[in-house]
């Protein structure tokens, strides 16, 4: 019971965690209305370097994992898990609101699923396939709804969010069916360790430590990429793996049903406002994403129910 308890407090924190770092993506990049910092490219590799240097001392411990064939899998973990996302989602924040990209992001266990199934040739359950069919529909209703919910509507932004999401269920996929040896906390160190060099030549390439220095609100617009980096990215991944360990892969990965209803909450602080329409699009999405996941749950019930 205690370990249940304790399980439905750290998904709750996640969930708010995670759907709170679009908006501070958003403050990264603009702190003050009015009065832009940094831009998506040095927000994201701001990120990254912050989370990779929190996670070093862990890294530095399991080093000799780089020099086994694990390497060229850690490497893609750290650039489809978090790298390479980090700089579509800053990008996707400059023209959809906080809500609508926490919305989008809820798509992953169907790209999970299907990446599975293409590339690992893993069973799909017609009710998965379902929940697939289901997403999608979910997805298309909330891109053509329009309303407040996007900031300019654009192709590229909602095509970066879905492109981000494709890229976390190969780095899923990878984890579960390449790494399954190595512990969480190891992937997620080793992994962030591998794309430090990249981070870093971002932050000194774009020259973040200059905007932040002489910029107004630039020490404002640090803070929230340090709480980005260091509890959005380096710790929330130490605390879904110990989510993991207390419950189950299913009960933790019920996560995604949370972020987009803390992104939604938290982007009213932004003043972005929701539709009904897109209210029940987002509510069919979940549904989707829903079947996909715990279809198994669904078919015990219906086994139970006939005897």
């Amino acid at each position: 019971m205690q370990n249940k308890l304790a399980g439905i407090g750290l998904l709750v924190i996640l969930g708010a965690v995670w759907g709170s770092s679009f908006i501070l993506m958003k403050l990264g990049m603009e702190p003050v209305q009015g009065f832009p910092t940094m831009n998506h490219f040095q927000v994201a590799g701001l990120r990254m370097t912050i989370a990779a240097l929190v996670m070093l001392p862990f890294a530095i411990r399991s080093i000799k994992l780089l020099k086994t064939k694990s390497a060229p899998f850690l490497l893609i973990v750290g650039l489809c898990g978090n790298f390479i996302p980090s700089y579509l989602f800053t990008y996707a924040g400059t023209g959809l609101s906080s809500g609508f990209c926490g919305i989008l992001n809820s798509f992953t266990p169907i790209f999970t699923v299907l990446i599975a199934f293409i590339a690992f040739k893993t069973k799909v359950h017609w009710l998965q396939v379902v929940g697939i069919l289901i997403g999608t529909v979910g997805i298309v209703s909330l891109v053509t709804s329009g309303g407040d919910l996007t900031l300019i509507n654009s192709p590229s932004h909602i095509g970066a969010v879905l492109i981000a999401t494709l890229l976390y269920g190969i780095s899923v996929n990878t984890i579960r069916h390449k790494l399954s040896h190595i512990s969480p906390l190891e992937v997620t160190s080793l992994g962030l360790f591998c794309i430090l060099p990249f981070a870093l030549s971002s932050f000194l390439y774009e020259g973040t430590h200059e905007d932040i220095l002489n910029k107004p609100f630039g020490w404002s617009a640090l803070g929230y990429v340090v709480l980005l980096g260091v509890i959005g990215t380096a710790i929330s991944n130490i605390y879904f793996n110990r989510l993991i360990k207390l419950t189950s892969a299913i009960f933790a990965s019920s996560v995604t049903y949370l972020i987009p209803i803390f992104a939604v909450l938290f982007g009213f602080i932004l003043k972005e406002s929701i539709t009904y329409l897109q209210f029940i699009s987002m509510l069919v999405l979940l549904s989707g994403v829903f079947l996909v996941n715990f279809h198994e749950l669904l078919l015990r019930g219906m086994r139970k129910k006939k005897r």
